[in-house]
């Protein structure tokens, strides 16, 4: 199963997550990918990491978005390296249920990843695990591959009204 949670809105990650409390509670084994998020971004993570049958990886700390520091070429091969990893995933005997790919959508809609290359990989990842895309800006390929998209709409967000990301809300 391939599901995807794109969308202006907020909620994408957040329904990741939930899904992978879901997925822990029926024993099933998590790969929890994250991109453009560090390794103490989120408050879900200091539960997540106590967790057993999850293994969290993290590549890209920060968006260039938000950080204009970041040079793209380093934002490139990092991404690339998470590609590889799931490239090694497809051959090898440590096997996941799941696996979830935190603010893929975005890598792929600015091309830090080549959108032919992912989508291979995840059609031979998705023979053997469920697969969750997060981020948005999904591309249409993408969208026309999945089982299941969610596009998440925001009809109405604090951070239009100068609110900043608030703790425990958003991160």
């Amino acid at each position: 199963m391939i599901i995807i949670n794109t969308g202006n809105g907020k909620g994408k990650t957040t329904s990741a997550i939930g899904q992978i409390v879901r997925y822990l509670g029926q024993g099933f084994k998590i790969c929890l990918i994250y991109l453009f998020k560090s390794e103490h971004c989120c408050g879900e993570n200091n539960i997540l990491s106590k967790l057993n049958n999850i293994d969290i990886l993290y590549f890209v700390n920060q968006h260039p978005y938000f950080n204009t520091n970041i040079h793209t070429s380093d934002i490139i091969l990092e991404c690339n390296l998470a590609l590889s990893k799931l490239k090694e995933f497809v051959n090898s005997n440590h096997r996941y249920d799941v696996f979830v790919l935190d603010e893929f959508n975005i890598a792929l809609k600015d091309k830090f990843i080549n959108e032919k290359n992912f989508i291979s990989v995840v059609q031979l990842l998705s023979k053997q695990s469920d697969i969750i895309i997060t981020g948005r800006g999904a591309t249409q390929k993408l969208l026309d591959l999945a089982d299941l998209v969610t596009d998440m709409i925001d009809v109405k967000h604090p951070y239009s009204h100068g609110i900043l990301a608030k703790k425990g809300l958003e991160f």
